[in-house]
């Protein structure tokens, strides 16, 4: 993916096994930075293991929820720099049969 993207000349920032709380900190951190009031879209792309309910498992063992710990921290309250400009998401979730979290 990272490869894509700069060939595609979209600036990248690749993080691994992260934790939760630094999950979602440097999600929220992404959703509010200034670089894109100069971008013409954002793209968030998260590749890691989960389930059916949109669960995806962090490094440390712990889970976040997609549509609540991601893709609302896009939305024009909690990120007005990317207003009128395209999100993308991209999950590849490998699917963790029988785990409830």
């Amino acid at each position: 993916m990272e490869m894509l993207f700069e060939i595609l000349n979209i600036k990248t920032k690749v993080e691994r096994d992260l934790g939760k709380e630094d999950l979602k900190k440097l999600t929220k951190t992404f959703s509010q930075d200034e670089e894109f009031m100069d971008a013409s879209m954002s793209v968030f792309v998260l590749m890691a293991h989960g389930n059916d309910n949109s669960v995806i498992f962090t490094a440390d063992g712990d889970s976040i929820n997609i549509e609540e710990d991601i893709i609302d921290l896009f939305d024009i309250r909690e990120s007005p720099l990317l207003k009128d400009k395209p999100k993308w998401f991209i999950f590849q979730v490998i699917h963790l049969q029988n785990v409830d979290k």
